[in-house]
């Protein structure tokens, strides 16, 4: 197992968004045969996201506002604040990934140098490769799943409007976005809003894929090194002549690999942080407008709605993940067979026991912990927040 095939769907995150693969320092460049086209499609899709950002709240307040009734009003402005943390955190992601991109190349050099040969026995290299590959499977799967039901939805709604006699075509692209061009009964206006939301959608899944998957890679590979030197502390022998400069190997591969998950821990600070923002808030305005708006709004509203609840699950389970890999090394030093060692070797361990006595774990800028207690944190915040602004009549 290499260290590169678990970069399979990372690799194919970042096709989709026209930009380069990540590199190091043994990895080659891709080739690539049309850098004219995939820059200009990178370019555009980014400029199409970041402009929904505002042109949904223009459209917001030049429509949604103006409702006749409280509850009309509690509806328009719980869909466009769905729509804007569908998109906001599209554009956050092509954000962190593209300015933290020489950071998260330098870590994973230092990752593949510490990367196992594929005999070493210390190491369970299939079971966390599968475990990755099947996480990131999954996500890839389900998100581009979403965003086929995302682009081609409003499309069946319109063919079906224009097939029933007597039913007025609304012209409905993705979410509601003001253009500075008629869209309503303009074919050509519908066709360019329709094809500029699908391109932005391409780029915020892309790198809001991409964003999951690295997590889920650097997770796998921290936990792969975690386990190995709990492993190797079970089978240290303190009776053994070469055991205290093992032991003095195993506390400098500890406190390496913990300089490596508080190095990404910085890096990923502002997206962590952004995960916890765009789907807390998501979460409770979409729930509002699935039960106040019409069938076929609702069902759009759900779709996200999932999507936000499968997003904001999958960084807090990476998050505990980790966090109990990294404590398994203190029950591991305990358990070895220290009492038969010499004074050295004890002192030694008791180093690693006193580094160790706490399991690591993510933070958002050292405040909420990164976590499946947080992940449910945040969903008994948004149903707060839902029974609030339901409660507006």
């Amino acid at each position: 197992m290499e260290f590169e095939d678990y970069f399979k769907y990372f690799d194919s995150s970042l096709r989709l968004a026209m930009i380069p693969r990540f590199k190091w320092s043994q990895r080659s460049a891709e080739e690539d045969l049309y850098p004219t086209f995939r820059r200009a499609f990178f370019l555009l899709g980014s400029f199409c996201l970041a402009y929904q950002c505002i042109g949904v709240i223009i459209d917001w307040s030049i429509y949604g506002r103006k409702a006749a009734d409280t509850q009309s009003f509690v509806a328009e402005i719980s869909e466009a604040t769905g729509a804007l943390m569908l998109v906001a955190v599209g554009f956050f992601n092509i954000c962190v990934l593209s300015n933290r991109r020489p950071e998260i190349e330098i870590l994973l050099t230092d990752l593949r140098e510490l990367y196992p040969r594929p005999r070493d026995r210390n190491y369970r290299q299939q079971y966390y490769f599968q475990m990755a590959n099947g996480l990131m499977k999954f996500e890839f799967i389900y998100f581009w799943m979403f965003t086929m039901y995302y682009n081609i939805a409003p499309l069946v709604v319109m063919m079906y409007e224009y097939q029933m006699d007597g039913m007025e075509m609304r012209y409905k692209t993705q979410i509601n976005t003001w253009y500075p061009w008629n869209v309503y009964g303009s074919a050509i206006g519908y066709g360019v809003g329709h094809f500029a939301t699908l391109i932005a959608s391409i780029e915020g899944v892309a790198f809001s894929l991409g964003t999951h998957n690295i997590i889920s890679i650097i997770t796998y590979q921290l936990k792969l090194h975690f386990d190995a030197i709990s492993n190797q502390l079970l089978k240290l022998d303190s009776r053994h002549p070469g055991a205290n400069q093992e032991l003095r190997r195993l506390i400098a591969y500890h406190s390496h690999v913990i300089q490596i998950a508080n190095d990404f821990n910085e890096i990923m600070n502002f997206s962590f942080l952004g995960g916890l923002f765009f789907s807390t808030t998501a979460l409770c305005m979409t729930s509002v407008a699935i039960v106040l708006l019409d069938l076929q709004s609702a069902i759009k509203c759900i779709n996200g709605l999932i999507a936000f609840i499968v997003y904001n699950f999958v960084i807090c389970f990476l998050g505990t993940e980790f966090t109990l890999a990294s404590g398994k090394v203190l029950p591991a030093a305990f358990y070895n067979n220290w009492y038969e060692g010499d004074l050295a070797y004890r002192r030694m361990l008791l180093i690693l026991m006193m580094r160790a006595t706490k399991p690591y774990m993510w933070r958002t800028y050292k405040l909420a912990p990164v976590s499946i207690t947080t992940y449910m944190a945040t969903l008994k915040f948004s149903y707060q927040m839902f029974t609030c602004v339901r409660s507006l009549k």
